[in-house]
């Protein structure tokens, strides 16, 4: 069982939001959805919860920090992992269920993550890898897109009140705690850098450059999806 905490503070993210959670294969889930905006509708959203399974949607000022609303969304949770989306990425239907397999057969693991991600540029069509080319294994960091972890750490770390860099913090703290980080492999999640703004603050053609097995493709999709791995 997986509960999937996201937080936004962008209106036109709803049709993205719902649709990345309600795709997801695994069964035992629920979305726990923060509205961090204080113009945005909550009962609109609520509206369009109802067509989804275990949704609930809470709404914080925007006043509060993004780590203030993770946390928030945490102990709003009911189930033992939790799964942060972003908004505004990509995770295939088999993410959670990958997410899943990785915490029962790596016991020692308490953050499952990616070392390695994907990311697809929208304006150029180009899909690239980047990372440390970790994968299946332990590993120091993963993608802050990609963070899960037990719901049993959270009594002992928390994520830092800070602008940016909250998740990175998240898992510097948990490894100061003696907690162990799993990387999965590089499929079934995309970052997606499109027009909208983004909370890593590096530009295109700098991320693209960094990124190694480039390929330009509109159908990313069906190259980062990979059911049964």
């Amino acid at each position: 069982m997986i509960s999937v905490i996201t937080c936004t503070n962008r209106p036109h993210m709803m049709k993205q939001i719902f649709k990345n959670y309600s795709s997801q294969k695994l069964k035992n889930k629920e979305l726990i959805l923060i509205l961090n905006n204080d113009t945005m509708d909550i009962k609109k959203w609520q509206k369009a919860a109802k067509k989804h399974p275990n949704v609930s949607v809470y709404q914080l000022p925007e006043r509060l920090s993004v780590s203030e609303c993770k946390n928030f969304a945490v102990k709003q949770s009911n189930y033992r992992y939790i799964a942060k989306f972003d908004d505004d990425d990509y995770y295939a239907p088999p993410y959670l269920t990958a997410v899943w397999k990785a915490f029962r057969s790596q016991k020692k693991a308490d953050i499952v993550g990616k070392g390695s991600i994907y990311v697809y540029f929208e304006k150029e069509n180009c899909l690239g890898l980047l990372g440390s080319k970790a994968e299946n294994g332990f590993t120091p960091r993963v993608a802050d897109s990609t963070l899960a972890f037990k719901k049993d750490i959270f009594p002992y770390v928390r994520f830092t009140n800070m602008k940016v860099g909250s998740d990175k913090r998240f898992q510097m703290d948990a490894r100061a705690k003696g907690f162990a980080i799993y990387s999965t492999n590089r499929y079934n999640h995309a970052a997606i850098r499109g027009a909208n703004a983004h909370t890593w603050h590096i530009k295109d053609d700098q991320l693209m450059g960094i990124c190694t097995e480039t390929i330009y493709t509109k159908d990313y999709k069906a190259i980062v999806t990979k059911f049964n791995r």
